[in-house]
């Protein structure tokens, strides 16, 4: 087999961030596609809108059905800026415009096609798997992108955005290291969590046994997501050393 046109694509270390839409499958299932392709073009805009402004950066970014992922070229600590900062972003919109979505953050080696929609590694299963064990709506920084955010002097317990999980139950995936999850902190409006009153909003309407995903969300809002810049990072030492 001639593999020429491979040649010139790298199996590299990268970010990769993946995201997956709640309960679309039933939604399609159940509803008309009329009431479903607005959902679906918000989302598709919300990603371009996010990450098609950091293509000259080297990021890159796809989706399929419920999946959507997002992917830089290499492994530096500026790429993951951009890369958490666009995840952070379309994860935030998403749900103020009261779409559920959960998802991870990982680091890992990553071949990519884009042209034919090929992407294929240890990055995209770590994120994937780390995506699909959490009983919320939340997005995950993995292991293994903590631990090489630790080699470059950016230890995710100083991250202001950013809180240990520490109540179980939140996520199933087997082992016992450390995660960090988005801590719905980038401010109030009028003394009030934007963020937070979507997903009180979006638990009315949800099927009763999705609630306990808004129960652990808010939960974890009420717990972490007011705390000040510097307060949150002597919590997650507090969190880190117990």
């Amino acid at each position: 087999m001639d593999d020429t046109p491979y040649k010139k694509l790298r199996y590299t270390k990268r970010w990769f961030a993946y995201f997956d839409l709640l309960g679309f499958a039933q939604l399609v299932r159940t509803r008309e596609i009329q009431s479903v392709l607005p959902i679906y073009e918000r989302v598709l805009e919300t990603i371009e809108e996010k990450a098609n402004a950091k293509k000259s950066q080297g990021i890159g970014y796809s989706w399929f059905s419920d999946t959507f992922i997002i992917f830089s070229k290499g492994s530096s600590l500026e790429e993951f800026g951009v890369i958490e900062q666009i995840a952070r972003l379309f994860f935030q919109k998403l749900i103020l415009h009261k779409i559920p979505v959960r998802g991870a953050i990982s680091y890992g080696n990553l071949y990519s096609q884009q042209e034919k929609n090929i992407f294929l590694g240890e990055a995209l299963m770590d994120a994937y798997e780390y995506g699909e064990k959490q009983n919320w709506l939340n997005f995950v920084i993995t292991p293994s992108a903590a631990m090489a955010l630790e080699k470059l002097e950016f230890p995710m317990n100083e991250r202001a955005h950013y809180r240990l999980i520490t109540k179980s139950g939140v996520i199933t995936h087997p082992g016992d290291k450390k995660i960090f999850a988005y801590a719905f902190n980038n401010g109030t409006v009028n003394g009030i969590n934007p963020l937070l009153k979507a997903l009180r909003s979006m638990k009315e309407v949800s099927p009763k046994e999705q609630g306990i995903k808004y129960e652990n969300t808010i939960e974890f809002i009420e717990l972490y997501g007011w705390i000040s810049h510097n307060n949150s990072m002597q919590s997650n030492a507090k969190a880190s050393a117990d």
